[in-house]
């Protein structure tokens, strides 16, 4: 994976924090794009180069406290081993099922695995320095345009401590899923699932959902199953106001039969229509 350099370290459990905190000035020095000061310090006897500088002064609070908080979680506790990662991210639009929502997107991760060992050979720092140097030289197109001022810009980083897998973090996001709108409580069964993009959706398969039709079924007012339907208000609605139609339909007709009657009475003759 481009986007991930993993540094994995074999050291004694009093070394840990040392090496820790140089690892996560080096890594902020690579990859930072505010101006900054390079300060050279020595550490286990190596050379590591920071940043420095006025406005480094909370990046560096931030890292003594995620150390403080591994050397308590991993090292004080006994653990054999313990994983700390510094994810950067960027602010980006984020289209969803109904509506466009802006969210962090990790673009690198490095990440650090520390095994503690009784007694070390040799010092690893050296060797972890020169892998984050290579890494961040060889993937400098990693790294995204800066895109606003110094107060509100589009990139971020987060000091993770036992962070997710990588596949999980940089995996992309499934489509968004919610509460069924419009469906009557027990339509639970006959839902549509949304389904990842670029596949089509997938309908149920459970029969319950679609029940199958009788032969019975095709007689107005009964159900799939055969059993008379009730009659709901709307349907009794309806039904009344055909009736009284009827009902008006039949007295025109008795109208219509008295008017001829009396007409036949008096005489008048019946013509073809359009003759005088």
């Amino acid at each position: 994976m481009d986007t991930l350099n993993h540094l994995k370290l074999r050291i004694e459990r009093r070394h840990a924090a040392t090496v820790l905190r140089a690892l996560l000035h080096a890594i902020y020095f690579h990859r930072t794009l505010d101006n900054v000061d390079p300060e050279t310090v020595d550490i286990l006897e190596t050379h590591v180069a920071v940043a420095s500088g006025r406005d480094m002064r909370a990046l560096e609070r931030d890292i003594n406290t995620k150390v403080d908080e591994f050397q308590q979680t991993f090292v004080d506790a006994g653990a054999d081993s313990g994983e700390i990662a510094v994810v950067f991210l960027q602010r980006k639009n984020r289209k969803g099922w109904f509506a466009v929502t802006e969210a962090l997107v990790p673009w690198e991760e490095h990440l650090i695995t520390l095994t503690f060992v009784t007694r070390a050979t040799t010092n690893p720092l050296p060797h972890a320095l020169l892998q984050l140097l290579s890494f961040c030289n060889e993937r400098k197109g990693n790294v995204p345009p800066l895109v606003g001022t110094s107060d509100q810009t589009n990139l971020s980083h987060q000091i993770l401590i036992s962070p997710p897998p990588p596949a999980d973090l940089f995996a992309p996001s499934s489509p968004p899923s919610g509460p069924n709108v419009g469906l009557p409580p027990n339509h639970s069964s006959a839902t549509i699932t949304p389904s990842p993009r670029g596949t089509p959706y997938q309908l149920p398969t459970d029969p319950r959902a679609f029940p199958a039709r009788s032969s019975s079924s095709s007689v107005a007012g009964t159900s799939g199953l055969g059993a008379p339907r009730s009659a709901s208000p709307m349907t009794a609605a309806i039904s009344d106001a055909g009736t009284s139609a009827m009902g008006y339909l039949e007295q025109a007709k008795d109208g219509l039969r008295a008017v001829g009657a009396k007409a036949g009475a008096v005489g008048w003759a019946r013509t073809p229509f359009g003759t005088r």
